[in-house]
Formats: structure tokens, sequence, C-alpha cells
């Protein structure tokens, strides 16, 4: 599933909370925004996260923190870039939607394929332990990240075997 282009959002980003969604028990679960972030050199952006849950495990960059503020994922995978990486520079298309299955929180997660000016990045120590630029071709890397993430790589790299 592809939707256009992504753009920075103006400033509040606005947004109803269309994506907050009721869980089974009656607390509310919201959509996980996701970003794959890939470089001219064939390479994917890892963050080493800094905080539980899988404290120290890579993972793509990704949150429902935007969304519970009510912006949309188009709108919420730009702010958690910004929290994670520092920069507002991240442009992307929607590359697929995935349910997930036993997250307390949420119940889906929206994932973006884009890029980021990496000039711009200063990781913040919060939410990140480091980053690392891994190869396309490097598939054992992507295994074992944290979340549903190795799931999300494996679709999107057997998407570009096609």
């Amino acid at each position: 599933m592809q939707a256009g282009k992504i753009n920075n959002p103006p400033a509040g980003g606005g947004g109803k909370m269309r994506n907050e969604m009721k869980s089974a028990f009656g607390g509310k679960k919201y959509i996980t925004a996701c970003a794959i972030i890939e470089n001219d050199k064939g390479e994917i952006l890892l963050s080493k996260r800094g905080r539980e849950p899988f404290m120290g495990v890579w993972a793509l960059i990704s949150g429902i923190g935007a969304n519970k503020n009510g912006m949309e994922s188009e709108v919420g995978v730009i702010q958690e870039v910004k929290a994670d990486l520092g920069t507002g520079s991240f442009q992307g298309k929607l590359f697929l939607s995935i349910p997930l299955e036993n997250d307390p929180k949420s119940n889906k997660v929206d994932v973006y394929v884009g890029k980021i000016n990496e000039s711009e990045i200063k990781v913040n120590p919060v939410y990140s332990a480091g980053i690392k630029w891994v190869s396309i071709k490097d598939k054992g890397q992507f295994q074992n990240l944290a979340f549903e993430h190795s799931k999300i790589m494996e679709k999107y790299l057997e998407s570009l075997e096609r």
C-alpha cells in the first residue's frame, strides 16, 4: 500500500483523534508511526533503544507519542524522527500498515520509507543509545530488532527484490 509523499507539517500538526482506537478492555490504543530511513548508499538507519521497552536493542525509529497528542501518523512519523534524531527533515511515503497483535498500547503500525538530512542528526540520548547505518545486503542485521521491526524489514527487503 503506498500513499503520496509527505512533507514537514505546519507547526502544531493538527489532526483529529481518528487514529486513536479503543482496546477490548476500554483503554485507548494508538497507531504506531514507524520510519525506515534510507540513505543514498543503500543503507538503513537503526537506533539502539535508550529506554524500555527493549532498552539496548536495535530498532527502527518509531513511537506513538505524536499520535497520543492527536496527530495523524504521517505527521507523527516526522515527530518521532525529530524526537529521536533531532531533525525534522524526514520526507517519505507510506509503505505499509500492519496490525499488531500483542502490544498493550497499539494495534496497528503505519510504516513510512524516506530520507533525512544526515548532517542534521543529533541523537537524543533519552530515546537512543546510538545509531548505525546497515547495508540492505546485510539482512542478518535486521533480525532480532525490537517490536515488530524485523517483520517490517523482512517485508521491506522483499519489496526491493520485486
